[in-house]
């Protein structure tokens, strides 16, 4: 049971039981009234005729929309959508319109009423016709393949063909076709899966750790130091061996020679935030065996005045970031990802810890997030002409690869614990060799791959025997559900083929288990046509709260059958709400519903917003999904979309918004003062930035977004012979004038006369969300 975080007189609704809700519409259970379908005509077309006739009638009819010719057929997709948009705007009171004769609150009742049933059991009825099918989307097949063979960090997602999205979500069987590239993409997903998760040497990777400063980049910080844009420190002060630039534009005499002596225990003191001509990697390590690393780094900050460090403003904050070297592992832009926003507190030095994994050719970037774009190189003066906040990194440790087990946990859920020995042909006359995928490491790093200990391999001395137990043990784990003997048996056969053809044992097996991670018994959410089972049930909950398949503990609780119990479904909620695989149902759920994938579509115009960074953008993002985490944690009511008396905030964000007293990278609630604008999802910055376009806000966009996505009223979309509305940047007429004389029209004012109210609300903020007025 989750212990609430605020304690306040508003809380009556819990959210968490709307999860519940939510998760009973994924198990299937709904339980209604049944239709008496000769109720629907005869209502629909009284409502109709009376109320709506004089507008949705004859060759011209408003919103294109004649009622009189539409169908009542719900088994047709598209009819069904037009009734149900009907359905909405009879209930918001937007139809009839206010100027219009009204029903009585009864008749409207009524007509309500006898849809909601004829829409369930029109959906009932298709869903009885055809199997629910749906293709996993990228996230979900990716999230299944590393919680299953215990690879948390083997990136296949963008090998895949992007999702498509139906209805603002990429979770739509209609909206997740398969062709033949999702094909060649499967099935090249499973090489790399296999590669990754066999064993190929007897004992586990020689465990490597390497102590990296940036100094030991000695081109980088030559560049640094020469342009101005970074100073090399040795006991928090300037190194009197290799002073700071100022008009010099190459290291002074001799400067080479002295370097050796100062690579190891140095650093680096930078001024300048990350662009594209500046990128801080630590190249030194380029990750030749994937799995888990630990990674430890020193940071802190300080003030740079002309020549002398200082103490500083604060605290700071540096980012680490895992980057793919691709091509030659050459030049400054490459594939990333953040790991984390890391503290570095007022010269007084930091460590932090972290354990991740890293792939092949993966190497730790770091970046002084919180730091200006400054360029010193273009200052008369250089560094010796500049004053401003510094971010000093000491040293950065990467240990790895680390393993619990050797043969690692994936290869153990292929082969068991059949022994790996050395493959010698003089043995097996007649078998070929495994194949094998040699390591090429990318970049200068610094560490070397183990002497290869020739080909090592799985053995069996029950080969058939040995391939129906280890298949009956991994097929029901891969397709989330018990498997038909018939089902095992194309597996077998596929091994027995190959065995024949003259592979080795792990080469038959290996072709087996590629044709099972391309099976659509893997892809597809296969489920019952009838009611659901408990397996069905199991999916449903583990791919809307995890993005992946269930675990031990949910699928033995399906195989005993009381999974629909309350108690034990209810407890099952709760479990994987609290488990940190649920951050994946925040992210993705966030990132649709409230659309912030798209926080990234547009870039403010640096000369109107100086303060704009990806560390603010990064902190907007953090702050709604941490928002949202906070009422799933403490059971907040509702009301907390639109209003409450706290915020998640780090400091850069809390600056943005001007708010005092926050300190650190890492997000907090802090107590809102009464007279403070913010609160709630729709004053966060990202949800601001999202509805305006880099330049310039609208309210009609952000009215839309509220009702859309709020109030799930989404507004039509404007008829083809009416213009858009945009800001007249010459001054000549304000968007509310504009608007106003919008509202003129009849048609336009039947949706602006919703959107228009909250979208004026909010454009007391602007294009990244700062308040102004």
């Amino acid at each position: 049971m989750r212990t609430p975080i605020l304690s306040d007189a508003r809380r009556g609704f819990p959210f968490s039981p709307f999860l519940m809700l939510v998760g009973a519409w994924f198990s299937g259970i709904w339980i209604a009234s049944p239709a008496r379908a000769d109720d629907f005509p005869a209502r629909a077309d009284a409502f109709i005729g009376r109320y709506c006739v004089e507008c949705h009638a004859g060759d011209a009819p408003a919103g294109a929309l004649n009622l009189t010719r539409l169908p009542r057929d719900l088994h047709d997709a598209e009819h069904l959508r037009r009734w149900v948009k009907l359905y909405d705007h009879v209930a918001s009171g937007q139809m009839p319109p206010a100027d219009s004769e009204q029903p009585t609150a009864d008749e409207r009742a009524a007509l309500l009423s006898v849809l909601s049933r004829e829409f369930i059991a029109a959906e009932r009825a298709a869903a009885d016709e055809t199997p629910r099918l749906r293709r996993l989307t990228r996230a979900e097949y990716e999230h299944t393949i590393r919680d299953l063979f215990d690879m948390p960090g083997i990136a296949l997602a963008g090998n895949l063909p992007a999702d498509g999205s139906a209805h603002g979500f990429d979770k739509h069987a209609e909206a997740l076709d398969v062709s033949h590239v999702n094909i060649a993409k499967y099935l090249e997903s499973a090489d790399h899966v296999l590669d990754y998760a066999i064993a190929t040497r007897p004992n586990p990777p020689t465990i490597q750790q390497r102590r990296i400063s940036l100094v030991n980049r000695g081109g980088f910080v030559a560049h640094v130091v020469m342009n101005g844009d970074g100073v090399l420190l040795k006991d928090k002060r300037p190194d009197p061996e290799f002073p700071p630039a100022a008009e010099q534009n190459h290291l002074d005499q001799g400067a080479h020679e002295r370097w050796g002596s100062f690579r190891n225990g140095a650093t680096v003191g930078l001024f300048r935030h990350e662009d594209e001509s500046f990128n801080p990697y630590f190249i030194e390590h380029v990750t030749i065996y994937p799995g888990r690393y630990r990674v430890r780094t020193s940071l802190w900050s300080f003030q740079w005045d002309k020549g002398q460090v200082l103490p500083g403003r604060g605290t700071e904050a540096g980012r680490l970031s895992v980057v793919q070297l691709t091509g030659d592992g050459r030049g400054g832009q490459h594939p990333s990802y953040v790991l984390g926003y890391f503290d570095a507190p007022d010269t007084k030095a930091l460590e932090h810890e972290l354990h991740v994994w890293l792939n092949h050719n993966e190497i730790i970037g770091f970046n002084t997030a919180s730091l200006a774009p400054t360029a010193n190189y273009a200052r008369p003066g250089r560094a010796m002409a500049f004053t401003g906040p510094g971010i000093a990194i000491d040293w950065l440790d990467i240990e790895g690869p680390l393993h619990e087990v050797w043969p690692p946990r994936g290869h153990r859920l292929l082969f068991g614990d059949l022994p790996l020995t050395e493959f010698d042909a003089n043995e097996q006359p007649g078998v070929r060799a495994p194949r094998r995928v040699r390591v090429r490491q990318l970049g200068a790093g610094m560490n070397r791959p183990d002497p290869e200990p020739g080909v090592w391999t799985v053995r069996s001395e029950s080969e058939l025997e040995d391939a129906d137990r280890l298949l009956t043990g991994f097929l029901p784990k891969l397709f989330r559900r018990p498997v038909d003997e018939s089902v095992r048996q194309q597996y077998r056969e596929i091994v027995a083929e190959r065995l024949a053809a003259g592979d080795c044992f792990e080469s038959a097996m290996r072709a087996a288990y590629r044709a099972a991670l391309c099976s659509p018994d893997l892809l597809y959410h296969i489920e019952p046509s009838a009611r659901l089972d408990d397996y069905a049930l199991a999916c449903r909950l583990s791919y809307f709260l995890w993005n992946s398949l269930p675990d031990q503990q949910l699928t033995a609780h399906a195989a005993t059958g009381d999974l629909r119990k309350p108690a034990v479904l209810h407890g099952e909620v709760e479990r994987l709400l609290s488990d940190a695989r649920s951050k994946r149902f925040v992210d993705d759920f966030l990132g649709q519903w409230l659309k912030l994938r798209q926080i990234a579509a547009t870039d403010p115009d640096r000369k109107l917003y100086p303060e704009f960074s990806p560390y603010l953008q990064d902190s907007m993002l953090a702050e709604s999904r941490a928002y949202f985490r906070k009422m799933l944690d403490g059971d907040l009511d509702a009301s907390y979309l639109v209003k409450s008396p706290f915020v998640m905030v780090n400091h850069k964000l809390a600056t943005h918004y001007g708010i005092d007293g926050v300190s650190g990278a890492a997000m907090r609630p802090v107590t809102l003062p009464a007279d403070c604008p913010r609160g709630g999802i729709l004053t966060q910055a990202a949800i601001l930035k999202i509805t305006a376009n880099g330049t310039t806000t609208s309210p009609v966009p952000r009215g839309a977004f509220v009702m859309e996505r709020l109030l799930g009223e989404p507004p039509d979309l404007p008829p083809s012979n009416v213009a858009a509305i945009e800001p007249d940047v010459r001054g000549a007429t304000t968007i509310r004038e504009q608007l106003a004389k919008h509202r003129e029209d009849a048609i336009c004012a039947t949706c602006h006369r919703r959107i228009d109210p909250p979208g004026f609300a909010l454009e007391a903020f602007d294009v990244i969300g700062g308040f102004r007025n």
